[in-house]
């Protein structure tokens, strides 16, 4: 008898841990479907993206479209619906098309979305402490590196594949009235408290051995070394590395329309 009431009592912790295992799959699942779709939702709405359109004129030749066309943003229609939103990061080549987001601190929208809802994968967001015109000599943009790969989650592959940054060099920041274009310098994981997240620069010698310090610790040499005049863009997501640490994309301005 006490055998079969141990038997009943291990099928019943067996089966509520089954149980709770598939609701926390739920949540997960249903937690990234919300995340996913409200993106989307913006992307369809309120930006034109036609660097994925097929243009007849140009189909058998060798003609593009200069890299500012690729992309234009109804930041009216954004701010409408949330005036928190002070820019939009767009990557050529890849699926990294997002509102940057500002609350002036680096907690608000870590777990929320655009729509200020929550969610594990929260928003891409700018440093508090930073100018919301990128105007700064050293900007930081945060996001999360999420397993299903949106947010931040494709940045790993700076890391992971040793070819990839030679097609995918370029990133575009678009704020009211201007597009500026970046390209990758360096990429390399750091700790939670590197000197990586400091800014607040002058355009003077501190921000020149700051940037080539950046470009020294780059996991590839891109054979980019930023001076003391350029602007830089730090992309922060986190690393499998462990809780402490992060993997940083620096950019540097090289172009503005």
């Amino acid at each position: 008898m006490v055998k079969k009431v141990i038997r009943f009592i291990v099928l019943i912790i067996g089966l509520s841990l089954v149980a709770y295992s598939g609701y926390h799959l739920f949540k997960i699942y249903s937690d990234y479907n919300t995340s996913d779709k409200t993106y989307e939702k913006l992307q369809d709405e309120y930006a034109v993206d036609d660097s994925k359109k097929d243009d007849d004129s140009t189909k058998g030749s060798e003609a593009q479209s200069p890299w500012y066309d690729d992309i234009d943003i109804d930041f009216a229609g954004l701010r409408s619906e949330n005036p928190d939103v002070v820019g939009w990061i767009y990557f050529e080549n890849e699926d990294i098309s997002y509102p940057v987001m500002y609350s002036g601190d680096n907690s608000y929208y870590l777990r929320k979305t655009f729509k200020r809802e929550h969610a594990t994968a929260g928003s891409i967001f700018l440093e508090g402490s930073n100018k919301t015109d990128f105007s700064d000599c050293h900007t930081i943009i945060y996001g999360h590196n999420m397993k299903n790969l949106s947010m931040f989650g494709k940045l790993k592959y700076y890391n992971r594949d040793e070819n990839y940054y030679d097609s995918h060099q370029y990133f575009q920041i678009l704020v009211d009235g201007k597009k500026y274009r970046y390209q990758i310098f360096s990429y390399e994981t750091v700790s939670d408290d590197s000197d990586e997240y400091t800014v607040g620069f002058e355009p003077d010698e501190t921000f020149g051995k700051f940037v080539q310090r950046m470009a020294a610790s780059s996991m590839k040499d891109t054979g980019i070394v930023p001076t003391k005049d350029d602007k830089v863009v730090t992309l922060s997501t986190c690393s499998t590395s462990g809780e402490t640490y992060r993997f940083v994309v620096h950019g540097v301005r090289v172009d503005e329309h």
